[in-house]
């Protein structure tokens, strides 16, 4: 347990009269690193599990100390992204723009509504991409999707996968089963005598 408040202190208590709880200096972030690698090294110590995995963001330095500071098996431990906090980011980022920019906002814009939808595609794309078992060509087409969000969402879908956009998997099906355009039939009076015609001829060619 790590805190760095102590309500008795902030009330000017004689310290006589209790136990302060207050234990950590540092910023809050180290307070989460520093619990996590106790955690890791308790774990093995205490009930014989090594841990070898960690969930964290993008921005995370939980995963650099648990490397560094764990011994023996620190640099086995993977790291899996977590696509809550991907999500959460984008979002928050996509709120920073608008409030950075109010040309943005409005109808057409970046909405609540097309902010959601943003973020609901970029979390579609990340559970549809880690299914591939080629990760690298996974990373390759998430980046591609999520790139190509904003004209998924405003309904250009000229750069989508068709694994991706119903809209452009219809497109390929389309262009891969073109419809049978039937000609007009048009009446041609000498058309036809030359062909009935021509079936006489043959008809008596056979007779012969």
């Amino acid at each position: 347990m790590r805190n760095k408040f102590c309500s008795a202190c902030a009330q000017n208590i004689p310290k006589e009269k209790y136990h302060c709880f207050k234990n950590w200096e540092a910023s809050s972030s180290e307070m989460e690193t520093d619990a996590i690698v106790e955690g890791f090294i308790a774990a093995e110590k205490v009930n014989g599990v090594r841990y070898t995995t960690v969930i964290g963001d993008g921005d995370s330095s939980v995963y650099p100390s648990l490397i560094q500071q764990v011994p023996g098996w620190g640099h086995c431990i993977k790291k899996v992204e977590c696509a809550n906090h991907i999500c959460k980011c984008y979002r928050s980022a996509l709120e920073k723009l608008v409030s950075e920019n109010p040309a943005y906002k409005g109808s057409g814009g970046l909405t609540e509504k097309m902010t959601r939808r943003l973020v609901s595609a970029a979390r579609y794309a990340i559970k549809m991409r880690s299914k591939e078992p080629d990760r690298r060509l996974g990373v390759k087409l998430l980046r591609a999707d999520l790139k190509n969000g904003p004209n998924h969402c405003f309904g250009n879908h000229q750069l989508c996968n068709p694994d991706f956009c119903s809209s452009a998997k219809n497109r390929l099906l389309a262009s891969e089963n073109p419809p049978v355009q039937e000609a007009a039939a048009q009446s041609n009076p000498e058309k036809e005598l030359e062909l009935e015609e021509d079936e006489l001829a043959c008809k008596s060619s056979l007779k012969c």
